[in-house]
């Protein structure tokens, strides 16, 4: 089998994109919430997940974008780990089910380009329901499903990969390993300075 040359410029690009992607799954943003000058991100996000049960450890917490007076600015809150972000998602339902938090969406950070593609498949999505109002139409891991089918009706280009189907990034493999290897290398060093055998 032959190796696809890929060039320093591509694998750099990969590499970023990879350590982004890694990056943002530990976020969140939080829409809908309330904007008071007298109460800090940290103890809004805190106080809003406290009415599902939910304590989570918040590493850094901000308001995004210019102040306006017609509607709160978004809330980006990083966490401690991917796991985390996964679990307060799944809690947008329950927020929407509580009359104090009933206008909140929690939603993943995404990138601008996978925020335009989030788009399309809504419109995709709208469009289908609209043609066929007798099945029931969703978005789930990038992709358009229809309840009756087994596999998406509209694949997204950032949908993960399915099992059993070939990757298309030579790059974006190959940065993937070059990360790993880049952190396995930090790691030794680490313990080495650190006076541990590596």
């Amino acid at each position: 089998t032959q190796v696809p040359m890929v060039s320093a410029k591509e694998i750099a690009g990969a590499v970023k994109n990879v350590v982004k992607t890694e990056d943002r799954s530990k976020n969140i943003i939080l829409y809908g919430v309330k904007e008071d000058d007298s109460a800090d991100a940290e103890r809004t996000v805190s106080e809003v997940f406290s009415k599902v049960g939910e304590k989570p450890h918040i590493g850094f917490c901000e308001r995004l974008g210019k102040k306006t007076t017609d509607r709160p600015r978004p809330i980006k809150v990083c966490l401690t780990n991917g796991d985390a972000a996964v679990r307060l998602r799944r809690c947008g339902k329950k927020l929407k089910d509580i009359p104090t938090t009933r206008g909140v969406f929690v939603a993943p950070d995404l990138t601008r380009e996978e925020r335009m593609e989030r788009k399309r498949l809504v419109e995709v999505m709208k469009a289908k329901k609209s043609a066929n109002p007798e099945h029931h139409f969703y978005i789930s891991r990038g992709c358009v499903w229809c309840s009756d089918s087994e596999s998406p009706d509209v694949r997204s280009q950032f949908a993960p990969t399915p099992v059993g189907e070939a990757r298309t990034s030579a790059s974006e493999d190959l940065a993937t390993s070059v990360l790993q290897r880049a952190r396995a290398t930090k790691s030794k060093l680490q313990a080495h300075a650190n006076g541990a055998k590596p």
